[in-house]
Order: C-alpha cells, then sequence, then structure tokens
C-alpha cells in the first residue's frame, strides 16, 4: 500500500525525486476517491506531508547548490618563490612502495640503454585521456589539457630501458625541448603493464594523503602532484621488461614504466593548480576550454575550443581571441589581480631591475616595473559585473534555467500538501 510504502522511507534519505512527485499525484487522487482511509487518514497526510517536507528540502538544496556552484572563490595568493636549484633534469618526488609491490622512487643513475617497446596508438590514447580525466576532476581554473609529445615519450622509453629504479634522463642531444622535466615511475612483477592501474592507482590516489590547502602531505603525494600539475600540458610514456631491475630488491623480472611531464612542476611550497572556474585563468591568458581544461592548441572557436573566460573589474572581452583586456590598475587572465609590484627585490639594484624582466618570474613578481599592466593607485574591485565568454555564459544561462524549474516544482508540491 501507499502508506506502507512511505512508513519504510528515511526521513532524511536520498529520495528519488521523480519517484517521490509520482507518489504525491497518486496520493492526491486516493485522497480524492476516499480509498486512502484503509491506512488511515490522519497517518496518510502525515506520512504524506513528511514526504512533501523532505521533497522540498531536497528541492531547496538542488537550488542552493546549482546558484553557489558557480561561485567558486578565487584565490588570489602572492606567488612563491622558486629557487633555481628547484628546478632539476627531473622533478624528484617521494619515495612510495606500493601494497602490490609498486613502487616509485628518487635517484640518478647512468647505465647502458636497451631498446624499449613501443606503444601502441591505443595505449597512448589510454595514457592521455586518463590524464585528462583525472586533472578536469581536479576543480581548476588553470588546469591545462595534455598532449602526447614524442621527445618526451623517447626519453622516457630509453630511460625504462636503462633498467634503473631510480630517476633521471638519457643524454638528450643537441637543442633539446625539454632540458627539465617532471617524472614518475612505476614497477611491476606483473606480465602486464595495467597502464590504468598505473597512473589512477598507483599515482593520483595518493591524493588522499595531500592537503591542497596547507600543502601538507601525511605520506606520498609527489606522484599525484605531479599528474595535476596545471601547467603540465605535455607527457610521454614508455615501459620495459627489465631481468632484473636494478634497485628494485627483489624486481629480477618487472615491467617498468616511466612517464615525464613538461613543463615539469612540483615546486616545492607552490599549489599545483588554483581552485576556481574552469578555463578562467589559463596560463596562455585565453580562456579556451575542452572538457574543462584549457587547450592552448585553439587559435579561434571551434568544436574543442569553446571559450570559457570570465573577465572581471571593468575588463573587456575580445570573443575572437577569448582574452580579457584589463582595466588600468588590474592583470591576469581574468583582470582579478591587482596591478602591483609584490616582491622586495622589483626595481632595486643588486635585484630585479627592469633589465631582468624577460624572465617569468621577475614578470609574475614585478607587473607593474615589467609593463605587464599599468597601475591605478585608485582601483576599486567588483565596480562592474564580470563578463563571460559565450561558453562560461551559457552555463550561467542553463544554471537559471533549472533553478527556475526547481522554484515551480517546489510550488506544485506544496501547492498539492497544502490543499
Amino acid at each position: 500500500m501507499l502508506c506502507s510504502s512511505y512508513e519504510k522511507m528515511p526521513r532524511f534519505a536520498h529520495v528519488d525525486l521523480l519517484y517521490t512527485m509520482a507518489d504525491v499525484v497518486q496520493w492526491s487522487a486516493f485522497r480524492d476517491s476516499g480509498r486512502c482511509v484503509v491506512c488511515g487518514a490522519g497517518s496518510v497526510r502525515k506520512d504524506m506531508m513528511e514526504v512533501v517536507k523532505t521533497s522540498v528540502y531536497i528541492l531547496l538544496v538542488v537550488v542552493v547548490t546549482l546558484s553557489l556552484s558557480d561561485e567558486v572563490p578565487d584565490h588570489h595568493h602572492n606567488p612563491q618563490t622558486i629557487k633555481s636549484n628547484a628546478v632539476t633534469h627531473v622533478s624528484f618526488s617521494d619515495v612510495a612502495v606500493h601494497t602490490s609491490r609498486h613502487f616509485s622512487e628518487d635517484v640518478r643513475t647512468s647505465r647502458q640503454r636497451r631498446q624499449a617497446q613501443p606503444l601502441t596508438s591505443q595505449q597512448i590514447r589510454e595514457i592521455v585521456d586518463l590524464h585528462n580525466t583525472l586533472r578536469a576532476r581536479e576543480g581548476a581554473n588553470n588546469m591545462e589539457r595534455m598532449t602526447w609529445n614524442n621527445f618526451l615519450a623517447w626519453t622516457a622509453a630509453a630511460w625504462a630501458a636503462g633498467c634503473n629504479w631510480k630517476h633521471g634522463q638519457p643524454a638528450l642531444g643537441d637543442d633539446p625541448p625539454y632540458t627539465s622535466i617532471g617524472q614518475n615511475l612505476y614497477a611491476t612483477t606483473s606480465n602486464v603493464m595495467n597502464l590504468t592501474e598505473a597512473i589512477e592507482d598507483g599515482w593520483y590516489d595518493e591524493k588522499q594523503y595531500y592537503d591542497y590547502d596547507t600543502l601538507e602531505c601525511s605520506h606520498v603525494c609527489g606522484h599525484y602532484t605531479a599528474v595535476v600539475w596545471a601547467t603540465s600540458r605535455h607527457v610521454g610514456c614508455g615501459y620495459h621488461l627489465c631481468t632484473p631491475l636494478a634497485g628494485a630488491a627483489g624486481f629480477t623480472k618487472a615491467l617498468y614504466l616511466v612517464c615525464n611531464y613538461g613543463p615539469p612542476g612540483n615546486y616545492q611550497g607552490v599549489k599545483p593548480y588554483t581552485k576556481g572556474p574552469a578555463c578562467s585563468k589559463c596560463s596562455s591568458g585565453a580562456g579556451w576550454c575542452k572538457d574543462s581544461l584549457c587547450n592552448s592548441d585553439c587559435s579561434a572557436s571551434g568544436d574543442d575550443c569553446q571559450c570559457a573566460v570570465r573577465c572581471y573589474n571593468c575588463a573587456e572581452l575580445n570573443s575572437h581571441t577569448c582574452r580579457c583586456s584589463c582595466a588600468d590598475g588590474w592583470h591576469g587572465a581574468d583582470c582579478s589581480v591587482s596591478c602591483n609590484d609584490t616582491h622586495k627585490y622589483c626595481n632595486v639594484y643588486p635585484g630585479w631591475p627592469p633589465s631582468t624582466c624577460d624572465t617569468d618570474y621577475v614578470q609574475t613578481y614585478c607587473p607593474a616595473m615589467c609593463k605587464q599592466c599599468t597601475p591605478d593607485p585608485n582601483a576599486v574591485a567588483d565596480q562592474c559585473p564580470p563578463v563571460y565568454g559565450p561558453a562560461q555564459a551559457m552555463f550561467t544561462k542553463s544554471q537559471e534555467t533549472m533553478i527556475f524549474v526547481m522554484v515551480i516544482i517546489a510550488f506544485i508540491i506544496l501547492s498539492n500538501a497544502i490543499i
């Protein structure tokens, strides 16, 4: 019977909204025909009011969630100092020993190279797609979409073929595209290399030990942060059957996976990404977006190039380039950062005089000195509403429509309950 089915329902359980609404209509029909006296009219009305209240409660939660989901707080932290010795030939990460004899560690080596087995096109797609899926989960506003890089893949395969359980690179030759890379290692005694298990369970799963707000790690986190480092946009991997894997005790026969990332990440004291609306702070300055990831390969709007930029503080949006033109007093991809030099070394000698503005870190700390923006001491934040790119505007409009529909549904449910 209808009454008994509601009696079994927890008061604040996760309720299927469509099922509940259908039962409300069914109860109204029973009530009008007088058939609900079988369960007792008072009991029915009490139980139904509980269900109605629960339904309205859920609807209100959905409405509030939808209205707030787009209001992700911006994190305008001053950039941290990156010392020159923080960038090495590889990004050294923490030691990791996984329960099914999967490992990661930091060291260097030199050994005669052997030829690694090339990856298939399907394996390459698996690696790239999985990285991008995991990166899109982070809720970042500056997360780059990863693509395959043959140079990184060659260096990874060559290093894996050396069969040394250490971080490092082979000889790079003249004028390599990357002299510094991020690197993750993985080894297994299994006869088959499960790439998804290695990347997601072996590396990304370290997220559980990482505290984004405090940058603290309770166990091992360096492989997770390498996978989701926002500005790393290229990946290349290779693996090799090693007999034995030198430096890994007991691994007399093992499959050895190496993935290299560029540009490198894992800088001490720096967050791997910043949280906020997807593609609103892409490092390129343009807000081209694909599947919630910054697509630096875009130059115009298209299926894989949705303009998701947001422009704050009276900035103007160029929809053709998907860039913000900041008003005086502001800078950054979304014009939300005050145009001020933030380091004591800016514009002093010895220190960082204007002649040093060709370096990225000086531009980051000294935007006014380096003429990255025009200072305005009278600039006041939020004097104008944000300007949205077409993709963000469409998302915002769909949110507004959903909220309107939810409010109407809540009104109908309440009306039926009162009658």
